[in-house]
């Protein structure tokens, strides 16, 4: 995790330990990752600490004189005050007793010494996200509980003003009917909200679960290799090292990519998303969208980029472009075969621009086709690759910010095609003055995009 990734997490997290050095060593460790920390070296002092001012996380020893971990962790579970508060624990212990101790008094992970950086990161950055995921939920159902008591008030003072207006029915029919109506919309809303809030915690619900189980794995593997590196690093060759360390920076990418599309995807929910357009180069930008991604392609694969018609120069959201496209290319890398090409063209025509890609990979069965835009749902045939079914429903949603379209057409065994077409006419720009591409073509000033569709100009990009 590099600084501007901390920066974007930070957290109180309280360190228990009777050991100075384990105190220095976890305490600069999370301070240059952008956490702030406090230190106490009793468990005295860890129940004091955390009852005057409750941090977001704790780590705390077991093996320790007069309260050992875990006693301050059953006192803490018994305090309303710091019940919620994670607690991972921190020892030498390594038995599966012990572990199963340190869960069963309120523990929320645990982390066996001596520490590796990265594992502790990982650890207290998935506990601190599980832990901003449940304050959010909180606040939420607090949220809707304010509202339906709003909306139970409102209902008893129009039953009231019902009871009135029965007495002078006569007089005010028109008052008592408009009442009634208001009525029916607040409880339709009400019943509504119920829905909505019902669903919005499953979804939070299986994100929690979801990324509790994708994240083993990787971690898994993250430890065995520095592990590995700990040990081994003095006899192996410079280029094995190398191997086990990529290995872990691919993991700790992954990680990073699986927490990213949660949060893009959380903003989906909570927030009005708007797009932020700017000036941007079409084909520009897909040249280096290429460049970028090619360090992810397997040796044999190629990635041809072509071009024809115009409508490339306008007025763009990059962030939300960069979503729609990079998922849909990194799939095609991800479930193609390392000797493959995959095509990936921008036509601009009838007023439109239309993004196809098309891979030679594994294919989507029929019945999977029609639920592929749906989170965290996997087709049926994707075996050991990674992933956890959030990407085409994050691009469907970037893709219905622009009031486009997207469509899947796919052969099991014989490959996919995406194709994601948006109205050339959400551009802000004066585009007859900008120049066609680095190629340097130009169109007729006086044609529109419609008629530019008509022109057709081909530039391919082989990425080996």
């Amino acid at each position: 995790m590099n600084r501007n990734q901390a920066d974007t997490s930070t957290g109180n997290i309280l360190v228990v330990d009777d050991t100075p050095e384990n105190l220095r060593l976890l305490s600069t460790m999370l301070t240059e990752h952008g956490y702030k920390v406090r230190k106490v070296i009793s468990g005295k002092l860890a129940l004091d600490a955390a009852q005057v001012n409750p941090p977001d996380l704790i780590l705390l020893d077991i093996m320790m004189p007069q309260i050992n971990g875990y006693e301050v962790c059953k006192q803490l579970k018994a305090s309303e005050q710091t019940a919620k508060i994670p607690v991972i624990f921190l020892s030498a212990l390594n038995e599966a007793i012990d572990k199963v101790k340190a869960f069963n008094v309120g523990g929320a992970d645990y982390i066996t010494k001596p520490f590796q950086i990265e594992e502790v990161v990982a650890r207290v950055e998935n506990q601190l996200l599980i832990r901003r995921l449940q304050k959010q939920q909180q606040e939420h159902n607090i949220k809707l509980q304010q509202e339906i008591s709003d909306r139970q008030q409102a209902q008893v003072a129009l039953q009231t003003l019902n009871q009135e207006l029965e007495i002078r029915v006569q007089a005010r029919t028109a008052q008592l009917t408009q009442a009634n109506q208001q009525l029916l919309r607040l409880e339709n809303q009400l019943r509504q909200a119920l829905v909505q809030e019902q669903e919005l915690n499953e979804f939070k619900s299986r994100i929690i679960t979801t990324i509790s189980h994708e994240y083993r794995t990787p971690l898994t593997t993250i430890n065995s290799s520095a592990e590995l590196l700990e040990l081994y690093r003095h006899k192996w060759p410079q280029e094995k090292q190398l191997n086990h360390l990529q290995r872990i920076q691919r993991k700790v990418k992954h990680l990073t990519s699986l927490v990213n599309d949660v949060l893009f995807l959380d903003k989906f929910e909570y927030e009005k998303i708007q797009l932020n357009l700017a000036p941007l180069d079409l084909i520009k930008f897909s040249e280096e969208l290429v460049e970028e991604l090619k360090m992810t392609t397997a040796k044999g694969q190629i990635i041809e980029f072509s071009y024809q018609g115009d409508c490339f120069q306008g007025a763009w959201d990059e962030k939300i472009l960069r979503q729609i496209l990079s998922n849909l290319l990194s799939n095609a890398i991800k479930y193609s075969p390392e000797v493959s090409v995959i095509k990936f063209q921008i036509s601009g025509q009838d007023g439109k621009v239309v993004w196809q890609i098309k891979d030679q990979g594994i294919g989507i069965p029929p019945e999977d086709q029609l639920r592929v835009f749906e989170s965290f749902h996997r087709a049926n045939n994707v075996g050991n690759i990674p992933g956890i079914g959030l990407g085409l429903s994050i691009t469907k949603k970037c893709v219905d910010l622009y009031n486009g379209q997207i469509t899947c057409e796919s052969e099991v065994g014989v490959g996919t095609i995406f194709t994601v077409t948006i109205p050339a006419e959400q551009s802000k720009l004066n585009t007859e003055d900008e120049p066609k591409s680095k190629q340097g073509f130009q169109l007729d000033p006086n044609k529109s995009c419609q008629d530019a569709s008509k022109d057709t100009s081909v530039m391919n990009l082989a990425v080996f």
